[in-house]
C-alpha cells in the first residue's frame, strides 16, 4: 500500500511537472516567436549609414570579458549595420550619456561582407521594465536567424552582459559604431 502511494505521489508530481513545463514553453515559445519585435527593424533609424567593421579592440575585449565562453566569437571579422526604434532614437543620436527608455530596441545586422545584402544573424537589446536586469541596465539579449523570424536565444544572456558592462557609462550599449560626425555633435 505504502509504495502504491508512493508510486502514485510521484506520478501526480511528474504529470504536474509536465504540465508547467508545457505551460511554461508555451509561453515562451509565443513570446519567443515574437518576431513582431523586430518585424519592421529596416524601417527603424538606421544608425550607421555604410555598415561598420567590429571593432577589433572591442572584439578582444568580449572575447576576454567571456573567458571562453564564446567558442565561436559572432563579432570577429565581421561588419555590422545598426538599427534603433523610434523610442530609443533620441538616446542613440543625440545623448553623449545615454539612458534608453524602456522600449527601446536596437538590431544589429551582423554582416560576412561589407557588401553582404543578408545578414547572417541579428543581435538585439531591448530594454525592459525597470528591475527586469538592474545589474545592467534591465536589458534584455535576444540572438535571431539572419532573417529574424526564429529567435535562437534570449534573455539575460552572461554572454553578452559580460561584454556590455564594461559601457555601464552609455547604458550599457557600445556605440563605436557611430559615424563621427554624429559623434561629435552628441550633446
Amino acid at each position: 500500500m505504502k509504495f502504491q502511494l508512493i508510486k502514485i505521489a510521484m506520478i501526480v508530481l511528474l504529470a504536474a511537472q509536465c504540465a508547467c513545463t508545457a505551460v511554461k514553453g508555451d509561453a515562451i515559445k509565443k513570446e519567443a516567436s515574437g518576431d513582431e519585435l523586430i518585424t519592421d527593424y529596416k524601417h527603424w533609424t538606421r544608425v550607421n549609414p555604410v555598415p561598420a567593421v567590429f571593432d577589433a579592440n572591442v572584439a578582444a575585449l568580449c572575447a576576454a570579458a567571456n573567458f571562453g565562453v564564446v567558442k565561436n566569437d559572432p563579432h570577429r571579422d565581421k561588419f555590422l549595420t545598426v538599427f534603433v526604434n523610434e523610442i530609443g532614437r533620441k538616446s542613440m543620436m543625440e545623448d553623449k550619456s545615454p539612458h534608453f527608455p524602456q522600449g527601446s530596441i536596437i538590431v544589429k545586422e551582423k554582416l560576412p561582407a561589407k557588401d553582404s545584402t543578408a545578414p547572417e544573424l541579428l543581435t538585439v537589446m531591448m530594454k525592459r521594465e525597470a528591475g527586469f536586469n538592474p545589474e545592467n541596465g534591465d536589458w534584455e539579449y535576444l540572438v535571431f536567424d539572419g532573417a529574424g523570424k526564429q529567435v535562437q536565444t534570449r534573455g539575460r544572456l552572461d554572454n553578452c552582459q559580460a561584454c556590455h558592462t564594461m559601457v555601464a557609462h552609455t547604458d550599457f550599449v557600445y556605440r563605436n559604431y557611430l559615424p563621427a560626425e554624429l559623434r561629435a555633435k552628441l550633446r
